[in-house]
């Protein structure tokens, strides 16, 4: 478990509470992964989804808004 701490405040994080642009960079690193892989072993035209993933995590530092964040916290909402 890590302990979170900003403008003083400190509160843990597990894997259930895990903030929404983390877990926007767990996603966004598989995706990573997962198209360098498949890339190397099913076909190289996977090896296009890692610079897709980039290009939007380029977006998102350029212009403040994340839409794979957006589209997270749309689905967390009851």
């Amino acid at each position: 478990m890590y302990t979170l701490k900003t403008k003083g405040l400190t509160e843990p994080v597990t894997l259930k509470n895990l903030p929404t642009v983390r877990q926007a960079f767990v996603i966004a690193a598989s995706i990573i992964v997962a198209g360098y892989v498949l890339g190397h072993v099913a076909h190289p035209g996977f090896n296009w989804l890692p610079l897709v993933v980039a290009g939007g995590l380029l977006f998102s530092g350029l212009s403040g808004f994340c839409p794979m964040v957006y589209f997270l916290q749309k689905l967390q909402k009851k």
